[in-house]
């Protein structure tokens, strides 16, 4: 018999499969608009499935697949669709209508079936690897509804057709890549905790506009923050790969582990740069990045406390 605890979350997850449905049957009668505020209730319904399922403790692997399966309708062919029905309805010969509506049903199903694989049920919610499919669907969506907002209230026409392909394929292309996306709680970390539930107040009561501005916003701080930190790792590693006396290392030597690239040991720098800690950088393959609570089995970093890589364990 099914705990009561998990219907509840189920039960909102399966609110959000009838709202993408109801966008797909909305966009193949041609009412776009209509289709989009449906996608957009079933992203609330994905938000409160979560926080229902971490207020109750009602996480299992059943509900985790069943989210998955749902926001693949919801997230991935009911936009796709949605992409499909407008591009027929403006260009209905071109060549590029099928493949890239398909590439962004593909790419969304795709990075659904990582999460599945690289995730486990469980209260702890990490940095995301690609971005998620609802901000996947709310790029698409939210340039549909800024335009047709526009136009109605203003008479201003932006919508254009190869803005809006472009868009498509780049929100398809995020999902499936291997960029860190910060969940939405960190990705503003300007704005003050106090001023969160102003400013979500704020984003609700224009959501025609501000959905659109949040989102890619929030897209490009992330890219911003990705391409930041690769320039940083680049640079320390051509700081760091020179020869440095065995003395300098602050390791006993039955502990010292040699860069499997270049041969030399890690420089114990002015962060203490170890060779624990700077072992995980792709070209080192001794260390790997583990949980942060330890198990009490695994010995930490000798240099705990001093050594800002003391989280990583030997394999």
């Amino acid at each position: 018999m099914v705990k009561r605890k998990y219907i509840a979350p189920n039960a909102i997850t399966a609110a959000g499969l009838f709202l993408g449905y109801m966008s797909i049957t909305a966009s193949s009668k041609g009412e776009f608009i209509q289709a989009i505020w449906f996608i957009i209730l079933a992203m609330v319904c994905d938000g409160l499935d979560g926080k229902t399922a971490r207020k109750l403790d009602a996480f299992s692997e059943f509900g985790k697949e069943f989210d998955s399966f749902c926001d693949a309708v919801s997230f991935g062919l009911a936009p796709s669709l949605l992409v499909y029905n407008i591009l027929m309805a403006n260009v209905a010969r071109s060549a590029f209508i099928l493949p890239v509506s398909f590439l962004y049903a593909l790419c969304g199903i795709m990075r659904l079936v990582k999460f599945n694989i690289i995730t486990v049920a469980s209260s702890e919610k990490g940095d995301f690897s690609g971005m998620p499919i609802p901000s996947a669907a709310s790029m698409v969506c939210s340039y549909i509804l800024f335009c047709d907002t526009m136009r109605k209230n203003f008479d201003v026409d932006l919508f254009n057709l190869d803005i809006f392909i472009a868009i498509t394929v780049i929100a398809a292309v995020l999902m499936v890549s291997t960029m860190k996306f910060k969940t939405p709680d960190k990705a503003f970390p300007f704005i003050p905790k106090k001023f969160a539930g102003p400013f979500i107040l704020v984003v609700v009561v224009t959501l025609k506009y501000s959905l659109f501005i949040v989102t890619f916003t929030y897209v490009i701080l992330n890219i911003m923050t990705h391409i930041t930190k690769r320039f940083e790792n680049s640079h320390e590693d051509h700081d760091d790969d020179h020869p440095v006396h065995p003395d300098r290392c602050l390791l006993p030597d039955d502990q010292r582990r040699r860069c499997q690239r270049c041969g030399h040991h890690r420089q114990a720098g002015s962060h203490h740069r170890c060779c624990l800690y700077r072992l995980h950088r792709p070209c080192c393959r001794g260390l790997r990045p583990v949980r942060q609570v330890p198990r009490q089995d695994e010995p930490l970093c000798l240099l705990q406390g001093h050594c800002p890589g003391h989280d990583y364990r030997l394999h």
